[in-house]
């Protein structure tokens, strides 16, 4: 695949909301009511909730994208390999 192959599946990842794959896990952000803690850690704890809060889950950032809802957690706990409570 080409430059331009690489460089248009990022443009379309982009645009279905994917989270990039270079976001630092260190980085100290807040989950909507749980409080300040670092990117690794709100995943974690977010994809320990109850299905029905996890859904609602929002990680509040200064980079962008500004706010991950679930479906951008749920790619990172992926990429992290965290694995969903039942």
């Amino acid at each position: 695949m080409g430059v331009r192959g690489v460089c248009a599946g990022f443009q379309a990842s982009r645009q279905r909301g994917r989270v990039p794959m270079a976001i630092d896990p260190e980085e100290l952000v807040t989950l909507k009511n749980h409080g300040t803690m670092k990117l690794r850690s709100a995943v974690a704890r977010t994809m320990m909730l109850l299905p029905q809060e996890r859904k609602r889950a929002k990680i509040v950032r200064k980079g962008e994208p500004a706010v991950l809802k679930f479906e951008q957690i749920k790619d990172l706990a992926a990429q992290w390999e965290f694995v969903p409570s039942q």
